[in-house]
């Protein structure tokens, strides 16, 4: 909620011969602030009586009066979609998933701290930013056990991932050559809080925070 002295006096400027009539309002609301809902009223309908219909500034104290509703930030995630041609596993249990989905925006808030404290060669930063990349991984570890756990995959060798179907979290079998599948006990798994920082994926983060990459951060740019 607006806080309603603020208000009365941005009303005030717009025009100054309510003055005496706001002023008396704000005084009440001062003096008792445990009637500000009726207060509220208060203004609001002496804003909406007949003599200020048609105010020539009203369209601008509404704006003032009414509070703007901020769009919902959008949270960014790391996890690919699940495509028809993949093998879910199962469904991931909201519990774990919500920490799941913590750890992974732990990471990714991480791995703009990376990208800046390289770039702006932040000792202080950078140290920061390598403890946390440890607590992720041992978050990370966690997870992984907990899913190991959930879905009985310590005799399975392959490799797995987390993605994203329906608003839910599934846990999806990687297809891998033969050649390629550890042993079992060794198994191999991808994400959550790994971040792949190739070179296009650097390019366009970088293109996402807004940043120019340094000259000769790239070879192949021919800097």
């Amino acid at each position: 909620m607006k806080n309603l002295g603020q208000t009365i006096d941005r009303l005030i400027k717009v025009d100054p011969t309510l003055e005496e009539r706001l002023t008396a309002l704000k005084n009440k609301w001062k003096r008792w602030p445990t009637k500000t809902l009726t207060y509220w009223q208060e203004l609001v309908d002496f804003l909406n009586s007949a003599s200020l219909l048609d105010h020539p500034a009203r369209e601008k104290m509404r704006e003032i009066v009414v509070a703007k509703r901020k769009p919902p930030r959008q949270q960014l995630s790391s996890f690919d979609l699940a495509t028809p041609n993949d093998k879910v596993v199962g469904v991931i249990p909201e519990n774990i998933a919500d920490t799941i989905r913590r750890n992974d925006r732990q990471a990714i808030a991480v791995a703009k701290l990376h990208v800046e404290a390289n770039m702006t060669r932040n000792i202080e930063l950078g140290a920061e930013v390598a403890r946390k990349e440890l607590i992720i991984e041992l978050n990370t570890k966690k997870i992984w056990l907990t899913l190991k756990d959930q879905f009985q995959l310590w005799v399975k060798p392959q490799a797995y991932s987390i993605k994203k179907k329906d608003n839910m979290l599934v846990l999806v079998e990687q297809n891998i050559p033969a050649h390629q599948i550890v042993p079992a006990g060794q198994t191999q798994f991808l994400g959550p809080g790994i971040v792949k920082m190739d070179q296009n994926t650097l390019r366009q983060f970088l293109g996402f925070l807004g940043l120019e990459p340094p000259s000769g951060m790239f070879p192949d740019d021919g800097q």
